[in-house]
Order: structure tokens, then C-alpha cells, then sequence
């Protein structure tokens, strides 16, 4: 089966995405299922909604229109790929192949619904699904799994991308949702090395946020891949007020940086940054 995101190809909210699940309005009222802070967008600008087979964007009577391939439009059918403007935002259409085995794990894609910006339980349910499901929160209490996901961030990324480079500041945690990702490294030569694959439900960054230190090997994606961000802020809360999180975090942490330094051994090299 298929699926369609929406992303963000422009602007503070650059790779973000947001799956396509029902009719979606854009605009900059708050009301809209996409509220945009953009000052030339139209309080209600457009919707994205579909139609015989493919998902159509429709102008809503905005002042500055659509703009697709240079031209203004009033009512565009989309294919995977193409672009179209909002004011000073530019949007794209992904189209992901689902294979029916990954099916149950695909649904949580659908927390981030448009629809539940406005703060209904469809985001929750979903994001909470997943949380439950990575092992150092599964201590978690139902309000903290809340909270995460009020403050969680999807990205989408393509084949090629890098997520984070080694040596980047920065200490989110991601799940991988969709997609896989490769972990590697650099020897001295620039030749790349890899550390490992990780794949739907799977997570990465959390050595930079137990350690502090910047992230120890880059991530790139291997596909098109879709993962939910979670910061910093919201971690640190999450440990600071739970103690058998912060004490799985910290087993995690040390299992995957001796795994590196391993693999790292068996081709003669080391990272000081990893050692004691």
C-alpha cells in the first residue's frame, strides 16, 4: 500500500513532515489543520484533500494564490515529488511504498496527523504506542508518554541525507519510524566505516545526551526515511524525575560505546572521545 507525506521544503520548519490522512487546510489562522506564521500566507489559504486517485491542493480565495512551477494556480492534482508555494513556503509530496509486514508499526505514522496539532488524542495515542515500546521508557507513567509527544518533532529524510555528523553539537534523540539509517564513522583517511543499521522502531542519540559530548558517529539515511525527534528539554525532564529511566539510559549508553569501540578495535582504530 501506499502513503503520502506532506513536507516542509522551506522555512524554520524545513523537513518537517506531515502524513496525509484526510483533508488538510493550510493557513495562517490557528484553526488550520497547518497553522503557518508566515505573514503572506492567507488566514485561510488552502487545502489538500483528495480526489479520483490523487491528492489535489485547492486555493481557498487567498490573496497571493499557489504558486506551482512558476505559475498561479487555483487547483492543482499532485504527483509524488512535485512542489507548489504558499506564500514564502514551499511544500512537496512523498509517496512511501508500505509492505503489509510493516503495516502494524506504519500506523504509528499516523499520530502526526495534521489534525492533531490541535492537541487531540490521536497524536498521544499513537507517539505513546511507540514510546511504550523503546526500552528506557517503558517505565513511563501515561502523562510523561503525554508530554513527550506534545513536545515531539517528525522529520522526513532521503535516501542519501545526512541526519547528524559526527562532531555536531546537539542532543536529541530520534526514533525511527520509517526507512533505515546507517551509523558510521571516518579513519583518518576519510574513508567511511560502518557501526550499524537501524531500522523501524529503533532509536539513536542518546550517547550525546548521557555523555554531553558531540555526537560521536554520523547518521545518514539509507531510504526514504521518517523519524520523530525527540529534545533534549524534554528528555532531561523525563530523567530528572525518573530515576530507573536514567539508570536504562546510562546501560544503553555504555553497551553501545563499548559495541563502537569493538568494532572500532577489530579495524586498529580507537576514538579517545569514547574512553574512559
Amino acid at each position: 500500500m501506499k502513503r503520502h507525506y506532506l513536507v516542509f521544503e522551506t522555512g524554520a520548519l524545513e523537513k518537517t513532515v506531515y502524513p496525509l490522512l484526510e483533508t488538510t487546510t493550510i493557513g495562517r489562522g490557528s484553526s488550520n489543520l497547518i497553522p503557518l506564521s508566515d505573514p503572506t500566507a492567507s488566514r485561510n489559504h488552502a487545502k489538500v484533500h483528495y480526489y479520483e486517485g490523487s491528492w489535489v491542493v485547492e486555493d481557498l480565495g487567498s490573496t497571493n494564490g499557489i504558486v506551482f512551477k512558476g505559475e498561479r494556480v487555483g487547483k492543482i492534482s499532485l504527483s509524488p515529488g512535485d512542489m507548489f508555494q504558499i506564500g514564502k513556503t514551499s511544500f512537496s509530496l512523498v509517496e512511501r511504498e508500505i509492505d503489509e509486514a510493516e503495516e502494524t508499526l506504519q500506523t504509528t505514522l499516523e499520530f502526526y496527523s495534521p489534525a492533531s496539532l490541535a492537541g487531540t488524542d490521536r497524536r498521544s495515542v499513537r507517539l505513546m504506542d511507540v514510546i511504550s515500546k523503546i526500552p528506557f521508557f517503558a517505565s513511563l507513567q501515561e502523562t510523561e508518554r503525554e508530554e513527550l509527544a506534545e513536545d515531539a518533532t517528525m522529520h522526513v529524510f532521503n535516501a542519501g541525507e545526512m541526519i547528524i555528523r559526527e562532531g555536531d553539537s546537539g542532543r536529541s534523540v530520534y526514533i525511527v519510524l520509517d526507512g533505515r539509517v546507517k551509523v558510521f564513522t571516518r579513519d583518518d583517511g576519510g574513508n567511511e566505516l560502518h557501526l550499524a543499521t537501524l531500522g523501524v522502531g529503533q532509536f539513536f542519540g542518546e550517547m550525546s545526551l548521557v555523555s554531553g559530548k558531540s555526537r560521536s558517529s554520523s547518521v545518514a539515511a539509507l531510504e526514504l526515511t521518517v523519524l520523530v525527534e525527540l529534545s533534549y528539554a524534554s528528555m532531561a525532564k523525563v530523567i530528572d524525575q525518573n530515576l530507573g529511566v536514567k539508570e536504562v539510559m546510562e546501560e544503553y549508553h555504555q553497551a553501545r560505546k563499548q559495541d563502537t569501540l569493538d568494532k572500532l578495535a577489530k579495524m586498529g582504530l580507537t576514538k579517545s572521545e569514547l574512553l574512559p
